[in-house]
C-alpha cells in the first residue's frame, strides 16, 4: 500500500472510531441504561466475575422486557418537582425564621439546607432523564 493509500485509512478508520463514540455518548432513557449494562456486563466477564454477570444479566433483561422511556421521564419530573418543594418549602422556613429574628446559628443552618436543596434540584433539572 502506498504511504497516502495507508493514511487515507487510518484517517478514515479514526473517523469511524470518533463517530461511534459520538453515537454512544447521545443514548438517553432506555437505551442508555441498556447500554451501561452491556458495558459493565462485558466488563465483568473479562473479569471473571460470575456472581456479578449473573445479576447484570439479569438487569438487563428487566430493562428489556419493562423499560419505557415515557416511564423514565415521568419518574424524572416527578423528582424535580419533589426537590423544588422542597427547596419552596426551605425557603419558606428560612424567611420566617429571618422574620422572627430566630438565632443566627439557626438562620445559618437553614440557610445551608436551603443552598443544599437548590444543588440537589439544579443537578436534578440538568440531568436526562
Amino acid at each position: 500500500m502506498t504511504r497516502l493509500a495507508t493514511t487515507a485509512l487510518t484517517l478514515l478508520l479514526a473517523a469511524a472510531s470518533v463517530g461511534v463514540s459520538a453515537a454512544e455518548t447521545q443514548l438517553a432513557g432506555c437505551a442508555a441504561k441498556r447500554e451501561n449494562i452491556r458495558s459493565e456486563l462485558r466488563q465483568a466477564k473479562e473479569q471473571g466475575l460470575s456472581d456479578k454477570v449473573a445479576g447484570l444479566t439479569r438487569a438487563l433483561d428487566e430493562v428489556n422486557a419493562h423499560c419505557s422511556d415515557n416511564a423514565l421521564v415521568e419518574r424524572h419530573n416527578k423528582k424535580v418537582l419533589k426537590a423544588q418543594a422542597k427547596v419552596n418549602q426551605t425557603e419558606r422556613s428560612l424567611r420566617l425564621a429571618q422574620e422572627a429574628n430566630k438565632q443566627p446559628k439557626k438562620i445559618a443552618k437553614l440557610e445551608g439546607k436551603l443552598e443544599k436543596a437548590r444543588a440537589e434540584l439544579a443537578a436534578l433539572q440538568a440531568q436526562q432523564p
